[in-house]
């Protein structure tokens, strides 16, 4: 598999298969949401962890617009609409990858809340 192909495996199995997904993080992946104030996330079980404890309720639908590589960066963006609490909300991504010998081992997630979900 190539970067692109490494990532998309990721992408297009989280939330739904995350044994797939969590297959191509290298064991110390670093997570990390630049402007939520929160610490990254270092290691694929403190990410399992974390999105099982505050990820969202439910994935209604994930959608990949446009994926690019090159060398070891993967950058991709798209959006994502869950549900938590009975809330519909709606994100936009722009997320950058790092890929080294076949695993994930970093992410950087820029993440855009819909102005939408103000008016649900």
């Amino acid at each position: 598999m190539d970067n692109k192909q490494i990532t998309k495996k990721f992408f297009e199995n989280l939330f739904v298969d995350n044994d797939k997904a969590y297959a191509v993080l290298a064991e110390d992946v670093v997570v990390n949401w630049p402007g939520f104030g929160m610490d990254a996330i270092v290691g694929k079980e403190n990410l399992r962890k974390f999105l099982d404890d505050s990820g969202p309720e439910k994935v209604l639908d994930l959608k990949m617009n446009n994926i690019l590589s090159e060398g070891d960066t993967v950058i991709a963006d798209g959006s994502i609409i869950t549900e938590r609490a009975g809330k519909r909300e709606t994100s936009h991504f722009a997320d950058v990858y790092k890929v080294k010998d076949g695993k994930i081992v970093s992410l950087n997630s820029y993440m855009v809340f819909d102005k939408s979900n103000d008016e649900k």
